[in-house]
Parts: C-alpha cells; sequence; structure tokens
C-alpha cells in the first residue's frame, strides 16, 4: 500500500517539474525574471514561510508576540499588492 501512496507522489512530482519549467519558460519569454517586482515577491514570500515556521515553532513554548502577527499580515498584503503590479506589468 505504502508503494502505491509513493509511485502517486513521485508522479505528482514529476508532473509539477514539467509544468514548472513550462511556466518558468513563458516567463523568461515575457521579461518577468528580470523584474525586480518579481524578486522582490520572492523574497517577501520566503520571508513568510521563515515567519511563518518560527511562528509554530515558538508556539508551543510561550505565547507568539502581537508583532509577528502584524508582520505576517503585512507581508501578505505587501505580495497582493506586487501580484497585482505584476499582473498589471506582465499579463502572461
Amino acid at each position: 500500500m505504502v508503494w502505491i501512496i509513493a509511485i502517486a507522489f513521485l508522479g505528482f512530482g514529476w508532473w509539477r517539474v514539467r509544468r514548472a519549467r513550462e511556466r518558468t519558460a513563458e516567463l523568461a519569454a515575457a521579461g518577468v525574471l528580470r523584474s525586480p517586482l518579481y524578486w522582490a515577491s520572492n523574497t517577501l514570500v520566503a520571508i513568510l514561510l521563515a515567519l511563518v515556521l518560527y511562528i509554530a515553532h515558538i508556539h508551543n513554548q510561550w505565547p507568539v508576540p502581537a508583532f509577528l502577527w502584524f508582520a505576517t499580515i503585512a507581508i501578505i498584503v505587501a505580495l497582493l499588492f506586487l501580484r497585482r503590479a505584476l499582473k498589471w506589468r506582465y499579463p502572461v
């Protein structure tokens, strides 16, 4: 039973990688990969992921400070604005 799940997971991963290559080729052709907005949004996503993982880590030891939640909400709002700006600038 486990091997069926493993094969399905590997197949899904292979399919996602293939689709990601196609998407990256489209973005490169449109010039999005050279945009500072694109790299800023990727950086904010990485920061958001690190912040959420940190919040999940400290949640078990003591209460999470409120400024971390505000920072999380601010990053999400900034990402929404950046996504809209990228879609306006590069309608891919």
